[in-house]
């Protein structure tokens, strides 16, 4: 008996099988009184099986599962990947225990060929690519507009609101960002939106963008602090005053201007007085300006007095640091973003999530990074997402390295310790079975982390820095006494600092 041959190729969608027929004309088989495509299909089930069972389940998940047939006649079958990389690795790691299975299996004889591949057809993005004017709007270079229609080809279409995940350090934020976008905020003229690096403000610009598509009788621009300043300069060097007030009237004749990294003007004297004048020209005149910093207006670098007053004049909104359950949510709707876009399969354990969520106590855009990193780990070698495969992933990276303990991991670890709820950490409850590992908690947080006893108290359900001091100085002392509770104070240690 022949041994199938597994080929990778591409072929349209249009092509039919690979040898040019029409699948649904060629006979049944004189023995089975099957067609090709119906005993392929009954023989590809049986292979998944054995595939599940050799390569092991999240393996054939997520590379061989994914393949579906397309197209059988009595001398080839086709199997289609989702993409070129699947196809790619299907060929360089289980294509021989493919043709194996699909020998033992195949009912025709001598056994089909097997062919992976990948349909493709030709598509004209070229109408995504260009914005799209409503009627009676010039179009300029200066309005940056999302495309009507969003495309995967688009990386800006999941910034909407719909997918900013809200939390007590951005609520306030995004509520302002909202109303931006229905126009409703025009008595807090300027807005300041700030917050470090990679905590969503440009995401929420795109999400105000994206919002006003609708609106055609409204002008919006969003421009970057960078392009405001090199813009400007450039046309100040050609020494033209009509290209000069061209580029006035470009700024300051819309319904909203935008301002991104506006810190970045600071530092540049000239544009730096050229965007103090925009906010004077664009608030007296109504129209309403948004900007985002990096800090808050009264601390940024080179910001003159006047240019400070003007940009604290309106309202001023802080973006701050993402808490533990916020990190939870983000992760999930990252992997619900990509199943939705390219991993429909991808699975990670609640306890990996957890995990990560923890461990990444940084900004949204380095938990995604880190997301990423364990998911490209995944893909590229087909290996399940787990608590150990996390650790190993990110064991080089910056993420685990000198990652700081936060509150709330010690207050769960110790929860979890001595079987409490998170809420009697800061119940006003004195029975010792609460009591004392609330004061475990407390000597753990001035141990492991940088805050200050006042700071730890309110941590507590606002309890005076005095009480922690108490605690601290009782931990110590019953440590000394207590083997067992000191034996359980070590392991919380080793778990929280692994």
């Amino acid at each position: 008996m022949e041994t199938p041959e597994v080929r990778v190729r591409e072929f349209s969608v249009d092509e039919g099988s690979p040898s040019g027929g029409v699948v649904s004309e060629i006979k049944p088989d004189l023995f089975t009184g099957e067609t090709p495509v119906e005993s392929a299909h009954k023989t590809w089930a049986k292979v998944q099986k054995d595939l599940s069972y050799a390569l092991g389940p999240n393996v054939h998940r997520s590379w061989t599962g994914r393949l579906h047939i397309s197209a059988a006649n009595e001398f080839t079958v086709t199997l289609t990947a989702p993409t070129r990389f699947i196809a790619s690795k299907i060929e360089s790691s289980y294509q021989e225990e493919l043709r194996r299975l699909w020998k033992k299996h195949d009912q025709v004889a001598p056994p089909r060929n097997i062919m992976v591949g990948r349909p493709f057809k030709e598509v004209d993005n070229s109408a995504a690519r260009k914005p799209v004017v409503p009627a009676g709007r010039t179009p300029d270079k200066f309005f940056e507009k999302t495309p009507a229609v969003e495309t995967g080809h688009n990386h800006r279409a999941r910034y909407t609101f719909d997918n900013f995940v809200v939390g007590p350090s951005n609520e306030f934020a995004v509520a302002v960002a909202r109303q931006v976008a229905n126009f409703d905020m025009a008595q807090y003229n300027p807005i300041v939106i700030y917050g470090e690096n990679g905590m969503g403000k440009t995401h929420l610009l795109y999400a105000i963008l994206a919002a006003t598509e609708a609106m055609g009788d409204k002008k919006v621009l969003k421009i970057s602090g960078e392009e405001f300043v090199s813009t400007f300069v450039s046309t100040l060097r050609g020494k033209d005053r009509k290209a000069i007030e061209a580029f006035k009237n470009k700024i300051r004749n819309v319904d909203l201007l935008m301002i991104d990294d506006a810190h970045f003007v600071s530092g540049k004297p000239t544009s730096r007085e050229e965007m103090l004048h925009t906010l004077i020209s664009m608030v007296g005149s109504g129209r309403q300006v948004l900007l985002t910093t990096d800090k808050h207006p009264d601390e940024i670098e080179d910001a003159t007095p006047r240019l400070k007053s003007h940009l604290t004049s309106g309202l001023v909104c802080k973006i701050g640091t993402a808490d533990y359950e916020l990190r939870v949510r983000i992760l999930d709707r990252l992997i619900s973003l990509r199943r939705q876009n390219g991993n429909p399969e991808l699975t990670m354990p609640a306890q990996a999530r957890d995990l990560l969520a923890a461990r990444i106590n940084a900004t949204p855009r380095d938990l995604e990074g880190a997301f990423n990193q364990v998911v490209a780990q995944s893909e590229f070698l087909g290996t399940p997402i787990t608590l150990q495969s996390i650790q190993e992933t990110l064991a080089a990276g910056k993420y685990m390295s000198g990652m700081r303990v936060t509150v709330d991991q010690i207050q769960r670890a110790v929860a979890d310790e001595f079987k409490i709820t998170l809420d009697d950490m800061s119940s006003k409850r004195r029975a010792r079975a609460v009591a004392r590992p609330r004061q475990v908690a407390m000597f753990l947080c001035k141990q492991m982390t940088k805050r200050s006893l006042p700071d730890i108290g309110r941590r507590f359900g606002g309890r005076d820095h005095t009480t922690v001091m108490h605690a601290v100085k009782r931990i110590k002392q019953l440590r000394a006494e207590d083997a067992v509770l000191d034996s359980r104070i070590r392991r919380l240690e080793d778990t929280l600092k692994s």
